[in-house]
């Protein structure tokens, strides 16, 4: 298990495959591909989207993890949260034991990721379905959001990423919106 802050911007963009070669251009670590599946549930006891919180099971084809994510914490020009992050052997046992407990499916999203490592952050190029193609810069930190900020800003001037603003939600928020 693990608990750290993450704190990430993403940014719609039109042009992944320019992006992946200027970062395997600039030397950036390639982390390779997968597909993702996240089921999101929510609480019969507290709502997610109304807390600002989340609960998610992510399946791909090299396992499957539990993770919450607290509420944004303010002050950062990114999205900055709490995240406790578990393995675990099986998608379908983690929601059905969740769902025994009380919880309840709220959404799923599917994507398309991408991941390098690149100037201290992970960098993913998302392709996600029914919403479009974005990329997430992250960084993870035991406190210090303002450092993350700066370097999440470095990175992005130095792949030359503009044009679109900061999205502050997920891609789960999203996708609800559009509904």
């Amino acid at each position: 298990m693990s608990s750290l802050i993450e704190v990430e911007t993403k940014i719609a963009v039109s042009n992944l495959p320019e992006i992946a070669d200027c970062l395997r251009s600039r030397g950036a670590v390639d982390l390779g591909s997968s597909v993702q599946q996240d089921t999101y549930l929510n609480a019969t006891h507290r709502d997610y989207a109304k807390t600002d919180e989340a609960l998610r099971v992510r399946e791909t084809a090299s396992g499957t993890e539990i993770t919450y994510k607290g509420p944004k914490s303010p002050g950062s020009k990114s999205k900055a949260r709490t995240e406790i992050t578990l393995s675990v052997a099986s998608a379908p046992d983690a929601i059905a034991l969740l769902t025994a407990t009380g919880f309840f499916v709220s959404a799923t999203v599917r994507k398309e990721r991408h991941e390098f490592q690149y100037g201290g952050t992970t960098i993913a190029l998302d392709r996600v379905e029914n919403l479009g193609t974005y990329i997430e810069i992250e960084v993870l930190t035991d406190a210090d959001i303002a450092a993350a900020d700066k370097k999440i800003d470095a990175v992005k001037k130095e792949l030359n990423i503009s044009g679109g603003a900061h999205i502050p939600v997920s891609y789960l928020e999203l996708l609800l919106s559009k509904e």
